[in-house]
């Protein structure tokens, strides 16, 4: 076991959200009879009055180790010995942040989970080890346009994705000289919760899975369900996730819109797939982007059989649309695609299965992790030639 290759996950927290996931289904994948996973962390346990540590304990269940920046980092002062060679031949001073360093340079892969937490980093990074990290991508230009502002673009940044070759020269395209890898979210395929009955019923119940924030707007699904309400006037809609409708303004829209006696909110669910099972919901309203889901509660809810129908939140031109994932950023045909599976439980049930067959086929972290766990080795090869 004293062979494998050391990689280091560097993450900002470990709160349920989708980096967060996304270093989990990782950590879980990768070979340990190869690979020695040791995570370091930006922020302290508890650093959320909202969110708690979820996924802390998940990866101690995986055997790797945790570090806290906090205790990593401990600034090294200078001596006196040190300041008065300084002055006397001008030698340099010892790098404040060489504990960090150090710690850093026994990894031969360092993994900078979300490429919002590369700065922090990397700030003191000699180049050497600069070399063995990854910057795993997990937002977008689409959503922040300045988001690589800060970047050293003269230097040769190697970038993992779930972009592939057209969109991530759009993406990068302020880098001359980057590298990439694709590696897209990933899960592993789970048969715990499924749906078994579809039907067509005088009160369908239709659920939305995602954080109340203004970065996820809400208000397009609103408008959808009164719309609805005119031929199922008996239908519900549950909200699930972490939030306040009222200081998100979604409160706004449904006293507008007269719905208020339909809308649930749930709060916030442990487990995606279980919820969207135990709640017998008929469909599942998501983001999409692109003309596929738009993150891990999607393709949860495909691995549970819940067919879904999309607003696309990407809403480009360049959109290559999916038949197995119904998707429009126009009302009428958004509401059109949801009144169609409603009516149809036949229909709703094989779009269903075509869409965990998508995600098993596409998504499935099995099929993909020998990408990850090549590019590794590769990294390995390159620093030590063996």
């Amino acid at each position: 076991m004293e062979n494998r290759i050391r990689v280091l996950f560097v993450v900002s927290e470990f709160y349920q959200a989708g980096t967060e996931r996304f270093t989990f289904e990782l950590d879980r994948a990768l070979d340990k009879s190869q690979f020695k996973v040791d995570i370091l962390s930006l922020l302290p346990l508890e650093a959320s009055p909202r969110f708690s540590d979820y996924y802390y304990e998940k990866h101690l269940e995986l055997k790797s180790d945790i570090y806290f920046i906090k205790d990593v980092d401990v600034i090294r002062h200078p001596t006196r010995k040190e300041r008065l060679a300084r002055i006397t031949v001008g030698e340099a001073l010892p790098n404040v942040h060489q504990p960090l360093i150090d710690f850093l340079d026994d990894y031969t892969s360092i993994s900078v989970m979300g490429e919002y937490n590369y700065l922090a980093i990397t700030r003191w990074m000699p180049l050497e080890i600069k070399k063995r990290c990854l910057v795993h991508i997990q937002n977008s230009k689409h959503q922040k346009p300045d988001i690589y502002a800060n970047f050293p673009k003269n230097e040769q940044i190697h970038f993992v994705s779930g972009f592939d070759e057209k969109s991530i020269k759009w993406e990068l395209s302020e880098f001359p000289n980057y590298k990439h890898t694709y590696f897209g979210l990933n899960l592993k395929i789970e048969n715990q919760f499924v749906k078994t009955t579809y039907r067509n019923r005088e009160a369908p119940r239709i659920g939305i899975f995602t954080r109340l924030t203004s970065h996820k707007p809400l208000d397009p699904f609103l408008y959808a369900f009164q719309l609805v309400l005119d031929k199922f006037p008996k239908a519900e809609l549950h909200i699930f996730g972490s939030g306040d409708p009222e200081q998100e303004g979604l409160n706004r829209y449904i006293n507008q819109l007269n719905i208020s006696n339909h809308i649930h909110f749930r709060g916030h669910q442990t487990n995606i797939a279980e919820a969207a099972v135990a709640e017998d919901l008929d469909i599942v309203w998501l983001h999409g982007y692109h003309g596929v889901p738009g993150g891990w509660a999607g393709f949860d809810i495909c691995t549970a059989l819940v067919p879904q129908v999309f607003w696309n939140f990407g809403g480009t031109k360049e959109t290559e649309y999916n038949s197995s994932f119904p998707m429009s950023n126009r009302l009428s045909e958004f509401v059109n695609y949801t009144l169609h599976y409603l009516t149809n439980p036949i229909l709703a049930k094989q779009l269903a299965l075509e869409q965990r067959s998508f995600v098993d086929e596409h998504h499935n972290i099995e099929r993909f992790i020998q990408v990850m766990q090549n590019l590794y080795k590769r990294m390995v090869l390159e620093q030590y030639g063996v």
